[in-house]
């Protein structure tokens, strides 16, 4: 009985060595990613990775972030930013804010200057209030995902710098956005 156990012992080791090999050998469970994917995945300064896909103004903020030859770099996020004439972000500005945090998180040394724009009112003082409530409200939720305050700038142009013509609305939709300025510090 001992002599089969000392045979049969062997034997089970080396399948159980061949089966793990195999089992390495395997795809990985789960979705394979595709291979477009692959190169849309950026890794970040201090680890993290995100999706930031060619063509973006991500991807371009992600390049500028690796790219150290440029002191500030100014970035207009485009698509529509704000509810009408309001401070309150549409789902789909909220939905950049994360892969933002990101990069922010990755780079301590690079600060932001988020600038506040409306569309022309006809009240002047009125864009320029409404402007620095866009950028506040942008600030309020960053430092609310642990940017630290003194990462943040908020400044406002009201409806003094168009990027469209304000004859439609949705060329109106266009000024109102808070542009992003990224400032790397020496």
């Amino acid at each position: 009985m001992t002599r089969l156990l000392l045979i049969l012992l062997p034997l089970l080791l080396l399948m159980a060595v061949v089966l793990s090999i195999r089992a390495c050998q395997k795809d990985p469970p789960g979705p394979a990613i595709e291979e477009d994917k692959v190169a849309d995945l950026v890794a970040l300064r201090d680890g993290a990775t995100m999706l930031a896909p060619r063509g973006t103004v991500g991807r371009n903020l992600v390049d500028w972030l690796a790219d150290h030859d440029s002191a500030q770099k100014s970035f207009e996020l485009g698509g529509h930013q704000f509810a009408g004439r309001s401070s309150e972000p549409t789902p789909e500005s909220l939905g950049r804010i994360p892969r933002f945090v990101s990069m922010l998180h990755a780079n301590p040394d690079v600060r932001a200057v988020l600038i506040g724009h409306t569309d022309a009112s006809g009240d002047p003082r009125a864009d320029l209030a409404l402007g620095r409530q866009r950028a506040e409200a942008l600030a309020w939720i960053l430092e609310d995902q642990g940017i630290a305050k003194e990462q943040l700038r908020i400044e406002t142009q009201g409806s003094a710098n168009p990027v469209a013509p304000n004859d439609s609305e949705a060329q109106r939709a266009k000024n109102q956005r808070v542009t992003l300025i990224l400032v790397r510090e020496d």
